[in-house]
């Protein structure tokens, strides 16, 4: 009896390694594999030009009127005290909304966004032709519909149109 249990307790013991290695698929490509994953790998382009300002248009990829209206119950228009912020690697973007404050200050300001390559979040915004309101004062400029109350909470700001850099928060 003794003999049978302590045998039954090494199957137990080494159990666990008798187990075969998971592979996971693509780790080593077999021929079933290799068709399947081939196509789907996209190449990898770690070539960056950080000269180069980029905007890219990401209200091209999808129907945003799912989203609308878009309300920031933390942030209203309004004047801000510029004030420094220190955070290194942050790409520079705007807080805006659908008032003719934040319109006026997209067209005087859209030159030097674009040069930046600053992105636009909309934290206030109706409809679809506010939207549309809001990208015309700055053309070329990525502006997205956005709920702004957490931006509003981290930066401790109260009011837009603001710009917000790794080294500064100003209007």
């Amino acid at each position: 009896m003794k003999r049978i249990s302590l045998i039954c307790y090494f199957i137990l013991l080494l159990a666990p390694f008798a187990q075969p290695e998971l592979t996971v698929a693509g780790d080593q490509p077999s021929d079933f594999t290799r068709p399947h994953f081939q196509g789907s790998r996209t190449p990898i382009n770690n070539k960056t030009q950080p000269d180069r300002v980029m905007q890219a248009d990401l209200s091209t990829f999808a129907d945003e009127a799912w989203i609308l209206p878009v309300r920031s119950s933390h942030l209203s228009p309004g004047q801000i005290a510029s004030r420094t912020l220190n955070m290194p690697g942050l790409q520079p973007f705007f807080l805006v909304g659908d008032d003719p404050r934040s319109r006026a200050w997209l067209h005087q300001r859209a030159t030097e966004l674009h040069e930046m390559g600053a992105a636009g979040l909309a934290v206030e915004v109706a409809d679809a032709e506010a939207l549309a309101r809001i990208r015309a004062a700055a053309p070329g400029i990525t502006i997205l519909p956005v709920n702004g109350n957490d931006i509003a909470t981290r930066l401790q700001i109260e009011h837009y149109p603001v710009l917000i850099t790794a080294t500064s928060l100003e209007q």
